[in-house]
């Protein structure tokens, strides 16, 4: 089982696994036999530095289980490419979704692995078409290849971004269409769906602007196809209350932070509580 160090001896993040999925989640291992609120999300809601993030709050405020699959830089491929995954949304009471960014998804640009959404694996031949002049070969995080093609051409990325944003929406609405059971769509981040969410620098530098490139237009197109959503805007760079080592901190620095979960568990619990009992 794989460990994290950490700044406070306390708290030692594990991993754990949920029937025959591939993929890794924070442990420790919650029971899925009973009711339990399915918690799916990215880096925010995985919340490496976080002893307790919001899930675990949630279940706390409830006395419901909530089980945190959240996945590192997670889009919305990593949930719909995993069947056992499908499986076990099926089973949840209620299922909350933190709205990741466009970027990290296949779409008709570019290729994502279909577990690790951040890493990119290979253009389309409308991408190399679009951008002749750029070397994929030496391109692996999806962060790294949109800071290339606007570098080279903002106009053409405008293409791009078009076809990120269009393929968001299409992909939630197959998430949130396969989830049989109450859907809950949570806004965690530092701005509003009214900004603009271009900037994707982080690790230490100029604000991501987490979800990137999603609006409140795009958040709005799948109102219609869940039970509610909940915004909760919060400040990242606070580290009171987070356990991280020394080589994390711009990691860290990075992060939501205790503050901001429990705004989120603040703002779902009554959701939630609605969600499992109708």
């Amino acid at each position: 089982m794989k460990t994290f160090e950490t700044r406070q001896s306390a708290f030692r993040l594990t991993s754990c696994t949920y029937g025959l999925s591939r993929l890794s989640f924070r442990g420790p291992r919650r029971p899925t036999d009973g009711r339990f609120v399915a918690v799916l999300g990215g880096s925010d809601t995985l919340a490496r530095y976080v002893a307790k993030p919001y899930p675990d709050l949630v279940e706390t405020a409830i006395g419901e289980v909530c089980v945190n699959l959240g996945v590192q830089a997670a889009g919305p491929d990593v949930y719909l490419n995993d069947p056992a995954l499908q499986s076990l949304r099926h089973d949840a009471a209620a299922t909350v979704i933190q709205l990741p960014g466009s970027t990290n998804l296949s779409n008709d640009f570019y290729k994502v692995h279909p577990r690790r959404n951040d890493r990119f694996t290979a253009p389309t031949d409308r991408l190399i078409h679009l951008y002749p002049e750029v070397d994929f070969s030496e391109i692996s995080f999806t962060g790294h290849l949109i800071a290339r093609l606007r570098a080279v051409d903002e106009a053409r990325f405008a293409l791009v971004r078009t076809a990120l944003q269009s393929a968001w929406v299409c992909r939630m609405v197959q998430l949130v269409e396969n989830v049989p059971g109450p859907v809950l769509l949570l806004w965690f981040a530092e701005r509003t769906p009214n900004s603009d969410g271009g900037s994707i620098v982080g690790q230490g530098g100029n604000p991501c602007h987490e979800p990137v490139f999603v609006t409140r237009q795009m958040v709005e197109a799948l109102r219609d196809y869940v039970d509610d959503i909940i915004e909760v805007i919060a400040v990242r760079g606070e580290l009171d209350g987070l356990s991280y080592a020394p080589l994390d901190t711009l990691a860290a620095r990075d992060a939501l932070g205790l503050a901001a979960h429990q705004a989120a568990a603040q703002a779902l619990r009554a959701s939630v509580m609605y969600a499992i009992e109708t």
